[in-house]
């Protein structure tokens, strides 16, 4: 992985969901510093990373030979959404490197992923409707009325431009692929360990998300042991973007030295 990583302090690693990038963490990382050291990596197949897409596992290996390699033994791991997955993998496969998480909008049960989900991730049908919805909304973004419409909607989300060039013209629709089948297939297991995470959790959930169901991160919250849920009201999936104070209170609380 490649990552930028900055600032001092209690560190922090920031783990972006599916499709994504570093600076969707940007409005939170501005919150953090100075006073975190915050790492926020590309994950394989997007980015700066590039390549090809790892399943869930394999990202939270990737997560620590990141540490290894800038020289921090133990983090305060945050995720969004698919990246939450990834957070609790490296909890469940690495505890000793994990010092505690904050899973936002996290998957990590059966019950958050959707019918869509498993047609995205079924062979052929997956390929073709994420080669289509890619392309097609890329170029949307590109159109000025269109960026114009969605940095009214949300005024915080500054790099729509990069985006859709992102979208359009990378690999991200294979990297989408990808993690889709590594999501359905990989969550039952990771299900199975959430009993055996013994770092301190915040799980936060926007009560509007039409992505995560709140009943699954609410689930989530009850299957980590002494697990804090946080419900987030008036806000949906993106909380990165949409309450990116919240989230940057909830990491800074949790990053805390014991």
């Amino acid at each position: 992985m490649e990552a930028v990583d900055e600032g001092d302090g209690p560190p922090v690693l920031l783990l972006h969901g599916q499709p994504g990038w570093r600076h969707d963490w940007d409005a939170v990382v501005a919150r953090l510093l100075p006073a975190h050291r915050v790492i926020v990596p590309d994950r394989p197949g997007y980015g700066l990373t590039g390549g090809a897409a790892h399943g869930i596992a394999a990202n939270a290996d990737d997560a620590v030979a990141l540490l290894d390699r800038l020289g921090i033994e133990k983090v305060t791991v945050a995720g969004h959404s698919w990246g939450g997955g990834v957070a609790l993998s490296m909890a469940e496969r690495h505890p000793d490197r994990v010092h505690a998480l904050v899973l936002v909008s996290s998957i990590g049960v059966p019950s958050a992923l959707g019918p869509l989900d498993r047609v995205l991730a079924a062979p052929v049908a997956g390929d073709a409707l994420a080669w289509v919805g890619f392309h097609v909304f890329g170029r949307m973004l590109l159109f000025h009325r269109v960026q114009s419409l969605v940095a009214a909607i949300q005024p915080r989300l500054g790099h729509v431009a990069a985006v859709a060039d992102h979208w359009r013209t990378g690999p991200v629709w294979r990297s989408f692929v990808a993690e889709q089948r590594a999501m359905v297939a990989e969550t039952p297991a990771l299900a199975a360990g959430l009993g055996s995470v013994r770092v301190p959790t915040t799980v936060l959930v926007g009560a509007r998300d039409a992505i995560i169901p709140p009943a699954a991160s609410e689930e989530l919250a009850r299957a980590i042991p002494g697990a804090e849920l946080e419900r987030i009201a008036r806000h949906g999936h993106l909380l990165l973007l949409e309450a990116p104070d919240r989230v940057a209170d909830a990491i800074a609380r949790r990053a805390r030295p014991a």
